[in-house]
């Protein structure tokens, strides 16, 4: 994904930024209306990110720390049941209190 964004990665908090503008990462992100996302320890983002979102797509670095390869299958899971505004793991990266703390 990285890859696809066009984009020279930076290194940034022990993962791969890419910020780009053009490419089918940047496709992908704006038409589904979001600015990042998050595999592993690499990051794509449709624009500079802010500190908040910096924030909370590094906390989904931790969770895919911490749920492996069913982090990407278990993440689908949830949002076909619950969407993203109620997704737990969108909620743990938004919230102070996090669940694998």
């Amino acid at each position: 994904m990285g890859r696809l964004s066009f984009a020279r990665p930076r290194f940034r908090d022990g993962c791969f930024l890419y910020v780009s503008d053009r490419g089918l990462a940047h496709l992908i992100l704006t038409r589904r209306g979001y600015v990042g996302i998050t595999f592993g320890h690499v990051l794509v983002f449709a624009r500079e990110p802010t500190d908040a979102l910096w924030h909370h797509e590094l906390r989904h670095v931790k969770q895919y720390e911490r749920l492996g390869l069913a982090f990407l299958p278990l993440y689908l899971r949830m949002y076909a049941r619950h969407g993203y505004a109620r997704h737990p793991l969108e909620r743990d990266a938004s919230e102070v209190a996090t669940l694998f703390e």
